[in-house]
Order: structure tokens, then C-alpha cells, then sequence
């Protein structure tokens, strides 16, 4: 079988194929062959799932040029497991007696894609308007790259342009067939009553193919009090590298004492952390052996991510017996590292947010395994209180009139769990306050550097259209002077972890209406018009900011085929999914 890279079992199959015409001289059917093996082993090469395994890419064998080339190209790819169609002519051809009879063997929710280069000679152009322009007649989605290459020669590429363009495409396609028959594990039930956290057990399956195990949280209680579905030498190890490596010298176990002091741990670097006491230590195994617990049940059921409960019930009802918080395990879920080395991100939501967990999912599977940042929408700082509280600190913001964060503001991205370590320089532990959280246990806690830069939003449910909508925008990290700072992580939660963002195109004084919960989400490798390509297969509706631009060259993706002839994209979405 013709696999461009070895084929594992696991990622997802993506099939590629050449339609051609059946005149056509035999040189241009060889340059055409070339073209799609050079397209598949582009894929190959530069598509990456979230463990670093590219996906399978399977080129058919031979040239579509008739029925009966279709129906043996279409056997060919379906012995070997196709699960998305990518088709790539370099000739004029005829739709329905290659492209359209080689996809009629497949589901109807197979993902299709046709790509090819802007060439006169032996016109691919015409074939891919006429195929696309068939295939959004009949209701079916299938967006088209018409790039640059070489009109002549036999191997002829793709320019770096288009090359990106066939990406961006085929990563949204890789992660719609990936994620299908996914799951997830969902902890008890949406913590606090947040009803924009609500575990969306249908419309995840509907819109993702993404299934859930939903659990009480007893059988964890259980097992963290008997010491169980943990091995105590991986704990040990794990405390090590938690004291010893990852928190030297950075475990605050005086949290309440800093806080009334206003102390400045973040940025005078020689405050001195106390000992820790015994029972301190105890709590810390608690945490610790939270993870490897919540890790292991997560593997037995084959989980790519999770969501968990940490307020009320678990760590902070009294009616109850408060237990640990599951901070530390949260951060270390959605970090590239922990005591074994580097590993796969897991994407994990603080306050068993499934909505954000969603959004977390999708963002790192379509950035290759990139980690997942969750933080509060806590403080939105607009350019004049910016001025107002440097007057209160006697700071002169001379230095800094030009700086992003002072023409649009910035937000104070602040949550107490799920902040992924990969988002921080230095990285510190403080025990929680028991007031919040009387069954103690420690949180990470840091200030990110400047210079991430990335998208940050997060999908909203509704009930009225019954579909999903993201809400977001590019952004970036941003640093601020050191007394600003501390005063704006005093302001919110000091021992938590906090991100001072700036969205790009939106000024902070439209940013803190329009996010949907308080929760959202940064993703880093992520190009705006591959998440537009993943939101055209899986039926996501996009929110476009006010005074924003409709389409950016380069930045956005040009609209389907099949949104451009009914309605735009929001009537042809809810077309699709049946609820307009």
C-alpha cells in the first residue's frame, strides 16, 4: 500500500488523490502524479497530533480519470483505512467521473479538500471551480486552495505560500477526523452551578464526535484516602521533582501572610521561602497523588482530557470533609513536562468547565499538541486606570507611552488551576488560603513573560440556535513595569497564576463585554484561518468583532464555496446543522 510515511495505529488516515483527464498526454499525467505525491508527502512532513505522530497519509496509487479508476482508487483507499479525502489536480478533469464517483463511496461526512496550483497549460483552475462549485450544488463542504507553482516541469512545488494555505487546511481536517470517537472525562458536575460550564454531552457529540465519561467524585475521595490507584515510588519521584527541580526554592507555604503584607514575591527575587511543615508536606503528597490518580484512571479510559471539580463539593463545602485542591494537577496536565520528562499535553479544565475544555481541545489539536493556557477573564485594565493607579504607585509611564498594552489596555488573565507551566519563566507553589479552600493543598503560582503570542477566546453554547460560537482574537503577552505588576496581581488572586493579554485587533473596553464566560483560553501555533477551516467542518459559528475587518489577505480564509451560495457563512452553518 502506498503510505508516504509509516503508518501507525492510532492517528487518522488522510487520503490523497489526482484526478485527470483521460486524453491527456502522458508527460502531463506523469507531472500531475507528482504534484499529489508531493502534496502528500508535504503533509507528511509538516502535520503533527498532539503526541508528535504525524498523521497516516495514504497516496493512491494510480490517476483518477474514469468510473471505473474511482471505484478502484476509492477500494484502494478504503482498505487502507482513509478517513478524509484530499485531492489535488493539476488537469482539467471530469468531475463526476473521478472526483465525486471515488467520494461517493464514502460517508457523506468525509471531509473533503481540493487543492492545486493556478496553472494555464492543461488547466487544473477549471476543474477545481467546476468540482468545488458540484460538490456545494449537492450540499457538500469542500473548500479549495488555488495557489502558485510552476506552470512546466515535471516537479513542479508549491510556493511557501500555498504551502502554509495546504496546512492550515489539512490540520483542520486532521483534527475533525481525529477527534471523532474521542473522549473525555468529565468529574462530577459543573462546580459552583456555572451554567457556561455545563458538560454538553449531545452537542459534543453532535459537533465533535467527542464522547464523555462522566464520574462521581467519590471513587477519587476513596482512592486518595486509602492511598490507592497511584504507585508510591512514582509519588516519591514526583515529590522530588516538585521540590527539588521544577519548585527549588519557590514553595510558599505563608500564602496568607504575603497577601496581607503585599509582599512582592514575583519580581524581588530574594525573598526566601519558610520550610515546610510536616502536615504541609502531607498536603502536597495529597495533591501530588491527586495527579497520578486522575493520570491513571484517565489512561484506563483512553481520555484525551478532563475536567474536575474542585470547589464546593471537593475542597471547599464544609458540610463535607474538604480535601485537597487540584491545582498543582490541573497545571501539570496541561504542561509538555512533569517528573518523567517531556510528555503529551492533556488538556484539563479547573471547575470541570467542559465548555472550555472544548474549546482547550480543539486549540491543541489544531496547533500539534501545543499546551492549553485556562485563566479567569478576572480584570480587564482599560488605558485611563491604567493612568489612574500609576498616579496612586508614583509611577511614571513615560518610558512606556508607546507600549501595546498602554493604547489598548490589557487583561489580567488569573486562575488558580489548569494554568500550563509551559506559559511561565519561573514557576512558584503557594499553599492555598484556607478560607477558599479549607482542605488546603497548593497552587501554581506565576507571572508570564512578554512576548506569547498566540489566540485567546473561547466557544459559547446556546440554546436558541442550538450550536456553538466562538468568541476570540489574537493575542499576546505583555509585560509591565514591576511596581504595576505586583499591584495588579494584588489586586486579584497574588498566589495564582496571571497573564497580562492584549488582543490585537480589539480594544480592552470591547474586549471585557464580549467574552462569553468567565473563563477563556491562549493556544500558541495557531493561525486564524486554520481554526475558520475547522469551524467550516464541524459547524461552529465565529463572532465577528465590531469595527473589525471582514477579511484580512493572508489572516482569514476565503469563504466556502457552499457558504458563499447560500447566505454567508452563519446561514449556511445553521443550514447545515438544521436550525435556521
Amino acid at each position: 500500500m502506498p503510505y508516504v510515511n509509516e503508518k501507525k495505529i492510532g492517528p487518522p488516515t488522510l487520503g490523497v488523490f489526482v484526478p485527470c483527464d483521460p486524453r491527456i498526454d502522458e508527460s502531463s499525467r506523469k507531472r500531475a502524479f507528482n504534484i499529489g505525491k508531493t502534496t502528500a508527502n508535504l503533509l507528511a512532513k509538516r502535520l503533527q497530533m498532539p503526541d508528535g505522530n504525524p498523521p497516516n497519509v495514504f497516496f493512491c496509487s494510480f490517476l483518477i480519470d474514469s468510473e471505473n479508476t474511482a471505484d478502484s482508487g476509492a477500494r484502494e483507499m478504503k482498505d487502507a483505512g482513509v478517513e478524509a479525502l484530499i485531492i489535488v489536480p493539476d488537469t482539467w478533469f471530469f468531475p463526476g467521473k473521478s472526483a465525486m464517483a471515488l467520494s461517493a463511496h464514502f460517508p457523506p461526512t468525509t471531509p473533503l479538500v481540493c487543492v492545486g496550483g493556478n496553472n494555464a497549460p492543461k488547466p487544473g483552475v477549471v476543474g477545481i471551480d467546476a468540482l468545488v462549485g458540484a460538490y456545494a450544488q449537492t450540499g457538500r463542504l469542500c473548500p479549495m486552495i488555488i495557489g502558485n507553482m510552476p506552470e512546466t516541469g515535471m516537479n513542479p512545488e508549491f510556493d511557501e505560500k500555498t504551502r502554509d494555505e495546504i496546512v492550515d487546511l489539512a490540520y483542520a481536517v486532521m483534527a475533525t477526523v481525529a477527534l471523532r470517537g474521542k473522549r473525555y472525562l468529565s468529574v462530577d458536575t459543573d462546580s459552583m452551578q456555572m451554567e457556561t460550564a455545563l458538560n454538553h454531552v449531545h452537542a459534543a457529540r453532535r459537533f465533535f464526535g467527542l464522547e464523555s465519561t462522566r464520574e462521581s467524585m467519590k471513587i477519587f475521595a476513596d482512592m486518595l484516602q486509602k492511598k490507592g490507584g497511584y504507585n508510591p515510588e512514582e509519588l516519591k519521584e514526583l515529590k522530588d521533582w516538585v521540590i527539588n527541580v521544577k519548585f527549588k526554592d519557590r514553595i510558599f507555604s505563608n500564602t496568607e501572610e504575603i497577601v496581607q503584607s503585599q509582599q512582592a514575591v514575583y519580581t524581588q527575587k530574594n525573598i526566601k521561602a519558610p520550610e515546610l511543615s510536616e502536615d504541609e508536606k502531607n498536603k502536597l503528597d495529597e495533591g501530588l497523588a491527586l495527579y497520578l490518580i486522575i493520570r491513571n484512571y484517565m489512561k484506563d479510559i483512553n481520555a484525551i482530557g478532563g475536567g474536575w471539580t474542585s470547589q464546593l463539593a471537593w475542597g471547599s463545602d464544609r458540610k463535607g470533609i474538604p480535601l485537597t485542591t487540584a491545582d498543582i494537577a490541573e497545571s501539570l496536565f496541561n504542561s509538555t513536562e512533569d517528573h518523567t520528562g517531556v510528555k503529551t499535553v492533556i488538556p484539563f479544565a479547573t471547575e470541570n468547565d467542559i465548555q472550555g475544555l472544548l474549546t482547550m481541545i480543539t486549540y491543541c489539536y489544531l496547533s500539534g499538541g501545543k499546551p492549553p493556557l485556562f485563566m479567569d477573564f478576572r480584570k480587564v485594565y482599560e488605558p485611563w486606570e491604567i493612568e489612574k493607579i500609576a498616579k496612586e504607585i508614583k509611577l511614571d509611564l513615560a518610558p512606556y507611552k508607546e507600549k501595546f498594552w498602554m493604547k489598548k489596555g490589557f487583561i489580567d488573565g488569573n486562575n488558580s488551576g489548569s494554568a500550563s507551566l509551559d506559559y511561565a519563566e519561573e514557576v512558584y507553589l503557594f499553599k492555598a488560603i484556607e478560607y477558599y479552600f479549607p482542605g488546603l493543598g497548593f497552587s501554581v503560582g506565576f507571572i508570564s513573560p512578554k512576548g506569547i503570542t498566540g489566540i485567546a477566546g473561547r466557544m459559547a453554547f446556546s440554546d436558541l440556535s442550538g450550536m456553538f460560537t466562538m468568541v476570540q482574537d489574537e493575542a499576546q503577552s505583555v509585560e509591565l513595569p514591576p511596581a504595576l505588576r505586583e499591584r495588579c496581581c494584588h489586586a486579584s488572586n497574588y498566589s495564582w497564576p496571571h497573564t497580562f493579554l492584549t488582543f490585537k485587533n480589539i480594544p480592552s473596553s470591547l474586549a471585557k463585554v464580549g467574552m462569553p464566560a468567565n473563563h477563556f483560553h491562549m493556544i500558541t501555533g495557531l493561525p486564524r484561518r486554520r481554526w475558520q477551516h475547522f469551524s467550516d467542518y464541524n459547524l461552529i459559528l465565529n463572532y465577528h468583532w465590531e469595527n473589525t475587518a471582514e477579511y484580512t489577505e493572508g489572516v482569514d480564509r476565503p469563504l466556502p464555496m457552499l457558504w458563499r451560495i447560500n447566505g454567508g457563512e452563519v446561514r449556511g452553518k445553521m443550514l447545515m446543522a438544521g436550525k435556521s
